[in-house]
């Protein structure tokens, strides 16, 4: 079916999910602006103009720098967001605000959004590297409510003034509090946030100095700090902690309820394991360790995970490797199994053969690629032809397995590679899908189901054991219907 052809309702879902989110530069400049998508035909015209949810996410999106001595451009600016505001309807909006403009700029900026969309309609706010208590205050009424306002994102800015206003007006459809760029004090914390933190379940909190967290209530099960400077922890479900932390931070607290864990681990002090305390994870599911320091593992007491990520953070290549081999051929080392296994760097291929042996009744399993040939070939020698098997072990030695033959891949489904560099566009596709066949035709017989390949950029190749089996049966049968026709023309 041609486009042109769509019916109005599926071409609309198509056009609302293309300006869903181009990205938050101007809109001129993303392919799926949406004034670009107006200037397609008159069809696409008259549907994104008079289609008030794709105008639901405004953009207050001016740059000092940009419109500095040039009022004609500032005019031309503001004279497009108040067409844009005028067009969203009485729909409930979602606002990017980085306008970074003088103090006179600002409150006119400011004015237009007000008249046009009143904080009552304002669904999400993100607020980046501006100031709104330079200017914000001027323009607010005592009416204005945010009782429609579910989060709020603040990210290089302060909004020491504004965040009362927020606080006091916010009704039970808030949900989601996220500032980690700025340093909160305490007294603030507690006194302008009292509200929010009542209405809310997931947190992301900037750094507090010294001082640990304030007490949470135990309705907010998600959270992501600086550090594990916490009153209580047994109601925590997903933890995320952005800065290096040692293994003994987190002896300190009970984690009773954790599912996930996001975490950075400073560099041990010595690269054997040392006789501690167990942190004890009952319920965990999801672990995530970055940073290229992975001998904390040995002090993690898990029940069998549904994912293990393993990320090398700042630390180069090799040290990451050194650090994964040391714990998986210390013999006391018994990290529980996951069903799923990622390893964003790329593995020397002894450390690879040894990841493969002690991860044996793994489902899927993620590994990164570096840039070259010699890189995505290793990853299909090490588990197809098992070339490095008698090398499996650390920076110490080898290690000799019986059976490895029957082990490797015995229990992967999906293999998902994750490339270093970005895709090199449409002429690399056809090398990768034979690339992943081979793969495929080297594991016959193995539980082997799908092949997954992604680039930085977004870019994707997915093949699956199944549609190589079709695409080859339909060449099959196109070859041999082209020799019957070449024969009957004879």
């Amino acid at each position: 079916m041609n486009i042109s052809n769509l019916p109005t309702e599926l071409l609309l879902q198509i056009l609302k999910e293309a300006a869903r989110n181009p990205g938050w530069d101007e809109e001129t400049h993303s392919p799926a602006g949406r004034r670009v998508l107006s200037a397609v035909c008159f069809r696409w015209r008259d549907i994104v103009l008079n289609t008030a949810e794709i105008w639901s996410l405004v953009r207050v999106h001016l740059e000092k720098t940009r419109y500095s001595g040039k009022e004609s451009t500032f005019e031309k600016a503001l004279a497009a967001l108040e067409l844009d505001l005028s067009r969203t309807g009485s729909q409930l909006l979602d606002v990017y605000w980085n306008s970074r403009l003088d103090l006179a700029h600002a409150k006119r900026v400011f004015r237009v959004v007000m008249e046009r969309a009143p904080f009552c309609r304002w669904r999400s706010l993100e607020i980046y590297n501006d100031s709104w208590d330079s200017y914000s205050l001027h323009a607010i009424r005592s009416e204005d409510r945010f009782y429609n306002l579910e989060s709020l994102r603040v990210r290089w800015c302060q909004v020491n003034g504004f965040l009362p206003l927020i606080n006091r007006t916010v009704s039970s459809n808030f949900r989601y509090f996220y500032d980690k760029d700025s340093i909160l004090a305490t007294k603030l914390f507690e006194s302008d946030m009292n509200n929010i933190i009542s209405r809310t379940t997931e947190l992301t909190l900037p750094d507090f100095g010294h001082n640990s967290i304030p007490p949470l209530p135990r309705h907010i099960t998600t959270l992501s700090v600086c550090s594990v400077n916490l009153h209580e922890a047994s109601h925590i479900q997903h933890l995320k902690v952005r800065s290096p932390l040692s293994i003994s931070q987190l002896v300190d607290h009970k984690w009773s309820s954790l599912v996930s864990l996001d975490v950075w681990f400073t560099k041990p002090r010595s690269s054997r394991p040392l006789p501690q305390q167990l942190v004890l994870l009952p319920r965990l599911q999801t672990l995530i360790v970055s940073g290229g320091y992975f001998e904390p593992l040995f002090d993690l007491s898990t029940p069998p995970l549904d994912r293990l990520r393993l990320e090398r953070g700042h630390e180069n290549v090799k040290g990451a490797n050194s650090s994964l081999s040391n714990i998986l051929c210390h013999p006391s080392f018994s990290l529980i199994s996951a069903k799923k296994l990622e390893i964003s760097f790329p593995l020397l291929p002894a450390v690879l053969t040894t990841v493969i042996i002690h991860f044996s009744s793994i489902e899927s399993l993620g590994l990164g690629i570096d840039n070259s040939y010699d890189g995505w070939e290793l990853v299909r020698h090490v588990i197809c032809e098992k070339r490095y098997l008698g090398e499996a072990g650390g920076a110490g030695g080898t290690t000799s397995v019986a059976g490895l033959e029957d082990i490797f891949l015995a229990q992967i489904e999906t293999l998902e590679l994750q490339m270093s560099w970005n895709n090199g566009g449409i002429a690399l596709k056809d090398a990768w899908k034979a690339y992943m066949a081979r793969i495929f035709d080297d594991t016959r017989g193995k539980q082997l189901a799908m092949i997954r390949c992604s680039w930085p950029n977004g870019a994707i190749r997915r093949l699956t054991r199944s549609d190589l089996e079709e695409s080859r049966m339909k060449d099959e049968t196109d070859g041999m219907k082209q020799e019957e026709e070449e024969a009957s023309t004879l």
